[in-house]
């Protein structure tokens, strides 16, 4: 048999894609794995590549090798092509899905401490995640991305959850979940992967997806993260204007060209709007619909909570959603919450209770658009006044 050897790198792709594959899980050999041929054409096949030709059917590496003629048995060449054909996205592992049993989703409006949430409870022991936002694996979907709708915006209900892409969906998170010590899913020997996982996911967009993903995940759990409008509407002007949350550059039909965070429905009506008004309908459209869409579930589906609780007392908010979600608490998780959360790797600037008054004149012309929803919500909170 040939040497175990280490992977190759993926091809040069464009930068963005790039960016997401360095953070990603890149796939190994897997011995005991079958693959198959997911690219019928042979223009970017490496070299020796007549031994791809043999994963047309789903087999094991060591059950081609076996079939080889004597002239391709070369461990190394062998090892090298498949790990290329790997890297280069021409062979995919032919896998049977673990059952994602009752997976969470944070969901709440950009910039409301979504991060912060998800790396804290990425840190329990029972929890897979694909260590990142799920933008390219939902968009890579060609029906689930908004370009497939004329850019209407990122909604999807659970008419949208075919079968052939619920299926896509879930392939998808598989293919990049990694556990707490990032070790991946499919980087495990065969054998030694559960066949059951917790899943944790995060992604703002998907406030406009809850049915959607009920559709996919019917025992999912929702954790609907609030923060109050003028911090949280602040930090979304601070990352328009930083640039650095594009979600569609050189968005069809939107003169700023650039268009960061969700697109929500009724975008185009914004093009003479200020920044400021924008991240404000990307506010009370995102919370609005989250709690529209919660009402039609069973109280026992999700839970409410404040981000501002999260940062006064976050070991007794965390021990509450673990209680909620039916997580194991050790202490990993005990020593991360002994001592205040850090910030998040998506922090612009020091968090501050005040920090929004830099914006103050913008915001105050802005609060009539948000305060129904805030109200509502607000409302909601104090009669809970915890997780329930």
């Amino acid at each position: 048999m040939p040497e175990r050897c280490a992977s190759s790198n993926p091809r040069i792709l464009d930068r963005q894609l790039v960016g997401k594959l360095i953070l990603g899980v890149k796939p190994k050999l897997q011995w005991d794995a079958s693959y198959k041929l997911v690219d019928n054409s042979q223009s970017n096949f490496p070299k020796n590549s007549q031994v791809l030709e043999f994963f047309r059917t789903s087999l094991t590496p060591e059950e081609v090798w076996h079939r080889l003629p004597p002239e391709l048995q070369n461990s190394e060449d062998f090892a090298n092509t498949l790990k290329k054909g790997i890297a280069l996205r021409l062979l995919k592992e032919d896998f049977q899905l673990p059952e994602f049993d009752r997976p969470i989703f944070i969901i709440s409006a950009p910039r409301a401490g979504s991060t912060l949430l998800f790396e804290t409870l990425s840190q329990f022991p029972d929890i897979w995640t694909i260590g990142r936002e799920s933008h390219d694996i939902m968009e890579g979907i060609p029906e689930l991305h908004p370009a497939f709708r004329n850019y209407i915006s990122n909604r999807l209900t659970a008419a949208d959850a075919l079968p052939h892409v619920s299926l896509a969906l879930r392939d998808g998170f598989v293919r990049q979940l990694r556990d707490r010590s990032k070790t991946a899913y499919i980087n495990l020997p065969v054998k030694e992967r559960p066949q059951k996982i917790r899943f944790l996911e995060k992604t703002p967009k998907n406030v406009l997806r809850v049915p959607f993903l009920q559709a996919v995940f019917p025992d999912a759990l929702f954790i609907f993260l609030y923060r109050e409008p003028k911090g949280n509407i602040s930090s979304m002007i601070e990352g328009w204007k930083a640039k650095r949350f594009i979600s569609y550059p050189k968005l069809p039909g939107w003169q700023e060209k650039n268009w960061s965070f969700l697109l929500i429905p009724g975008w185009q009506s914004l093009q003479n709007c200020s920044i400021a008004e924008i991240a404000a309908y990307q506010w009370k459209m995102a919370n609005s619909c989250i709690w529209d869409n919660l009402q039609s579930l069973p109280s026992s589906c999700w839970c409410l909570l404040r981000y501002e609780d999260l940062i006064k007392e976050p070991k007794k908010v965390i021990g509450e959603i673990r209680e909620f979600v039916g997580l194991s608490w050790d202490g990993k998780i005990e020593e991360k919450l002994s001592q205040s959360l850090p910030n998040s790797a998506e922090t612009i600037s020091s968090p501050s209770p005040n920090k929004w008054r830099k914006n103050e004149r913008e915001i105050l012309e802005i609060l009539p658009i948000v305060e129904p929803t805030a109200n509502l919500i607000e409302t909601k909170l104090n009669d809970f006044n915890n997780i329930t």
